[in-house]
């Protein structure tokens, strides 16, 4: 029986791809369908993003939050799009007057959210494949949202690896960058 060869794209090619109603990624060079999200993971991605946001507002930091839309080059051939991304705001300003009309940054966001798709293909993209590109991209700081879990999995980048803690329940989660932030796994649950 013949095997179907899977088109490998180059990053400009994918710059260049139709994806038309779907959002895709770039992984080893094949295009990647997303999964349409879930009520829950749109809902946990609004929460986050809108505590994140308060977050970065009441402490005045120069961060810009993105829920999607932001692209991440983490490799020759391989690009994600985060559920949220933090950039510096003078990385944000320079992404847009560089190139108008593609939001791909290809130096490390401070810090990238994945909620996890039902699947275990999902599951296995965001615990092992992404994490392997960003802690390859220097990104120093990623999370891992759970649902199903209930969970939600901190790496910090140290020493080029990363170090995990897992929080559950009523635990506060600890960000490096976002010291002080007021969340628990229960407070997501509630979606």
């Amino acid at each position: 029986m013949a095997q179907t060869q899977v088109k490998k794209f180059t990053f400009a090619e994918f710059l260049d791809y139709d994806a038309e109603d779907y959002r895709v990624e770039l992984e080893n060079g094949e295009i990647i369908i997303m999964p349409t999200a879930s009520p829950q993971h749109i809902e946990i991605i609004r929460f986050l993003y809108s505590l994140i946001q308060q977050y970065i507002n009441d402490h005045n930091l120069s961060l810009e939050i993105f829920p999607g839309g932001i692209g991440v080059r983490t490799g020759i051939r391989s690009s994600r799009e985060p559920d949220l991304c933090i950039l510096h705001r003078e990385e944000w300003e320079a992404l847009r007057k560089q190139n108008p009309k593609s939001a791909i940054v290809e130096r490390p966001p401070l810090l990238v959210i994945e909620v996890v798709s039902p699947g275990s293909e999902n599951q296995e993209r965001d615990y092992q494949k992404k994490r392997e590109e960003y802690r390859q991209m220097g990104i120093p700081e990623y999370w891992i949202v759970d649902p199903e879990e209930q969970k939600v999995t901190v790496c910090l980048l140290e020493n080029d690896a990363y170090t995990s803690t897992e929080y559950m329940g009523q635990a506060p989660i600890r960000s490096g960058l976002l010291t002080d932030l007021a969340l628990t796994v229960e407070q997501l649950s509630r979606f």
